[in-house]
């Protein structure tokens, strides 16, 4: 027969250990609550990491894109063909340097030099100072030091961006090579029941980057040419330059061809009036050819993103995360956009989604 302390012991401890159970889930939930925190606050530390990340992931996509006819009718191995196309690119690249390099380079110097002298020719007729004038205007040590931290700042930003090249090319490259062992290894990093669902918005946001990338290109080229042809006819300086500025500035949708317009213009504006309306009318021609029949031709119904949207994501990604996020914000809206299509919207609501200009199937 037990003892009646023991019997009051056992009736007392039952409490303490429902409690104890009681704040399992709560402690669960704390615990998750925690490590989507630390998760978060990863993801914005490594933010630039990442971005670079994107950016090997869209040079994968292009080089796999140029190499897909030497694998396809030539029988090459991946890696040789992925290879090859390298080679190639580094060839063509080294071929343009040494025949327009050096003629190209002084247009870019004359072009600098021109607009500093057109900023300084708009700071005055505005009455605002420029920037000699404010560095004349403090104390001659205090001015010394800025234009030494000045250039240590831009030798910084230059060296760091070198660094983040060379490593967004060799990512690029081993990504290129061997994606399957890449993309397997992010599969499983999500429960079997929804790998299907993953792999089918991998393969459709790949299949989206590679038809934008070959559309944007084309653009830039096709831009590139016309712009600068423009310019050159109506007597505007560099022209060569200022259409490899437009041309590159076509990368980033809305936001960069503004931002190359307005150099632009500074420069027509430093000749006379007449020549900003002209240069004007060459960048309203060229951008209305490149809206209506360049992309349309080239990328049609792929990326069917609202302008709004692309425009509003552009800018948030630059302001998040500076010029990694501006330049790469286009992509990464068009990456986001596949996902919502295809996780959300018609996995897990069930809706009728389009993507890629088509009705998209469950999996």
């Amino acid at each position: 027969m037990p003892a009646p302390g023991g019997a009051l012991e056992s009736a007392l401890a039952m409490p303490e250990k429902d409690a104890n159970r009681s704040d399992l889930p709560f402690v669960g939930r704390v615990l998750i609550v925690v490590a989507v925190g630390a998760l978060v606050a990863a993801v914005w530390l490594l933010s630039d990491v990442i971005l670079l990340l994107f950016g090997s992931i869209l040079l994968a996509v292009t080089l796999r894109a140029l190499a897909a006819p030497l694998i396809t009718y030539l029988k090459i191995g991946d890696r040789w063909a992925v290879a090859i196309v390298g080679l190639l690119l580094l060839a063509a690249l080294s071929a343009f340097a040494v025949m327009f390099g050096p003629d190209l380079w002084h247009q870019v110097q004359v072009l600098t030099d021109r607009l500093s002298q057109a900023m300084k020719m708009m700071g005055d007729r505005f009455q605002i100072g420029s920037i000699t004038d404010l560095l004349k205007g403090g104390n001659p040590t205090r001015s010394l030091g800025a234009i030494v931290a000045s250039v240590f700042a831009w030798s910084s930003t230059l060296l760091g961006g070198m660094a983040d090249l060379v490593l967004v090319l060799f990512g690029g490259l081993y990504l290129a090579i061997d994606p399957g062992l890449y993309r397997a290894g992010l599969i499983k990093l999500v429960p079997p029941s929804v790998q299907p669902n993953i792999e089918a918005a991998l393969d459709d946001a790949g299949e989206a980057l590679r038809r934008w990338l070959g559309a944007q290109m084309t653009a830039m080229v096709l831009v590139g040419t016309l712009t600068g042809t423009g310019f050159w006819l109506v007597g505007l300086p560099s022209p060569v330059a200022l259409g490899v500025i437009m041309g590159l500035a076509e990368f980033i949708p809305f936001v960069g061809p503004i931002v190359a317009a307005i150099a632009a213009l500074l420069l027509a504006a430093a000749q006379d009036w007449n020549a900003m309306l002209w240069a004007l009318g060459v960048i309203i021609v060229v951008q209305q050819l490149e809206s209506n029949v360049i992309m349309p031709l080239v990328v049609g119904s792929t990326v069917a993103i609202a302008p709004a949207v692309a425009l509003f994501a552009i800018v948030s990604m630059g302001v998040l995360f500076g010029p990694l996020g501006l330049l790469f914000g286009f992509p990464l809206a068009i990456v986001f956009d596949i996902a919502v299509r295809r996780l959300y919207v018609l996995d897990t609501l069930g809706e009728r989604v389009d993507i890629m200009g088509h009705p998209a199937k469950r999996t």
